[in-house]
């Protein structure tokens, strides 16, 4: 038997629950905050089982569009954006060996100098005292002969936030996480952390003096030198194997 001209819509019903809640959010009928309905109510209205509706709500969960909450007061609620899921899906990617450090470092060599030549132009006076602020912080670590990494990349950060885009600042900070854990299995001297905290301290008077091109270009530099830390460990194992060869 032929079935010419007839089809089959294969989109699953949990898959139109989802584009109707999505649809309400887009016209904001759905806020961040606002509590959804039960899951028996949605069901009622839609005229479709629980089940369907769970699967709805279960793939908006890991889209990070809503958020469930527990006890009394508990349900599922409309997420307000965050760079959580950013983060998760690059750390995620990171340690399933997805995504290399070395590709990490390349992606943030484009995007920072580009980030802190904005970062000159619409920094604020309070961008620059906290700035300024973690500079001090990350010197006092070196006096004490204890460099604090998670502060050396904060002040990265800062500078996405100064150019004051909500995009930029989510990104960064997913980056961020993510070179956090990087850095703690890479072995750096002192004499690294001292490096990197003159490239902060320089950075910062190009903010305050508003140069755009040395910012920018002090920023690749920067990127160039962080390469080469990352990619320390390598080298040192592949000169080892050539000396084990050699004897």
């Amino acid at each position: 038997m032929e079935f010419d001209g007839l089809s089959i819509d294969r989109t699953r019903v949990s898959d139109q629950v989802k584009k109707v809640l999505k649809q309400a959010m887009m016209e904001k009928k759905l806020k961040p905050g606002d509590k959804i309905p039960t899951e028996e109510k949605m069901a009622k209205q839609f005229k479709v089982s629980k089940v369907t509706v769970r699967e709805a709500l279960r793939d908006l969960e890991s889209e990070g569009l809503i958020e469930k909450k527990r006890g009394l007061y508990g349900g599922s609620f409309i997420s307000h954006p965050g760079s959580e899921k950013i983060g998760e899906w690059v750390i995620n990617s990171f340690r399933t060996g997805a995504i290399t450090p070395e590709e990490l470092v390349d992606f943030r060599q484009i995007l920072e100098p580009a980030l802190v030549t904005l970062a000159v132009e619409r920094r604020t006076e309070e961008d620059l005292r906290v700035i300024h602020f973690i500079i001090k912080e990350i010197e006092e670590g070196i006096l004490r002969g204890k460099p604090n990494r998670s502060k050396a990349i904060e002040f990265h950060r800062l500078i996405a936030e100064a150019c004051h885009n909500r995009l930029i600042s989510m990104v960064m900070e997913a980056l961020v996480n993510v070179f956090i854990e990087i850095l703690s299995k890479i072995p750096m001297t002192l004499e690294d952390a001292k490096v990197d905290l003159d490239y902060c301290r320089r950075t910062y008077n190009y903010l305050a003096c508003r140069n755009k091109n040395k910012a920018h270009d002090l920023m690749i530099n920067h990127f160039k030198t962080l390469a080469q830390i990352i990619e320390r460990p390598q080298r040192n194992h592949r000169k080892k194997q050539i000396s084990m060869v050699k004897t």
